[in-house]
């Protein structure tokens, strides 16, 4: 009997799934922790002991098990549902940078407890929601590198608008070297290949930020760019 209705169960789900009540999505999910019993009442039972479905699923594995008919692999199960739940809900809302300044900070808050040389590439789309930030470990131990197939596949990936650069120079000196120049030189080649705006190429070094577009090192590089504000595509 349980089969058939478990069947059933299922079968709305799938064609269903959006119209049918909190305690019927319980009842399918704990069939997954438990192969034939009647999950029905145990549903039930939690969702009146804890009050609402997103209470439930903000609780502690143990105090889920403590509940009559739940059991370990119930609890566990319905704990990382709401883990699950709780990590979609943080990417949903996006981090947003919308300055110079904002990225800066947010720079000087991800290098600063570094202590060896790291590349990171943050990728924004509309209103400067930050759709990635994606790291890249030091190479020789002198320098850091991302290849063209690496970065182009981010981009890719990403759809981004524009995009900004950070390193960082453990050294403490937050100049750019010689080396520094042709990656960033590079690097606007890939981006501009690939429809996406450079906004920046930023150094961190002794709790300071270089900037290559506020220094104007863009230009002396020779770099052909919009002279407008790049920093206004993020807002």
């Amino acid at each position: 009997m349980h089969e058939g209705h478990r069947e059933r169960m299922r079968e709305r789900l799938y064609f269903h799934g959006d119209s049918m009540s909190d305690h019927e999505l319980l009842e399918i999910l704990l069939f997954y922790a438990v192969p034939r019993k009647n999950t029905n009442p145990t549903a039930h039972e939690l969702l009146d002991c804890f009050g609402s479905l997103a209470d439930l699923l903000r609780a502690k594995p143990e105090e889920i098990e403590r509940i009559a008919g739940a059991g370990r692999r119930s609890a566990e199960l319905i704990y990382l549902a709401g883990l699950l739940a709780q990590r979609a809900q943080k990417e949903g809302k996006k981090l947003r940078l919308k300055s110079y300044e904002d990225v800066a900070a947010f720079v000087k808050e991800r290098f600063a407890p570094r202590k060896t040389e790291t590349l990171e590439i943050y990728c924004f789309g509309t209103g400067g929601a930050l759709l990635c930030a994606r790291t890249f470990g030091g190479g020789d131990g002198e320098r850091v590198s991302v290849t063209s197939k690496q970065l182009s596949r981010l981009l890719a990936a990403a759809q981004p608008l524009s995009a900004v650069i950070a390193h960082n120079h453990p050294s403490g000196n937050c100049e750019p070297s010689a080396g520094d120049d042709e990656a960033v030189a590079e690097m606007y080649k890939i981006c501009r290949i690939n429809g996406v705006q450079l906004a920046d190429c930023l150094i961190y070094a002794g709790g300071e930020v270089y900037s290559y577009f506020h220094s104007r090192r863009f230009e002396r590089l020779g770099i052909d760019r919009d002279r407008k504000e790049p920093y206004m595509v993020l807002k």
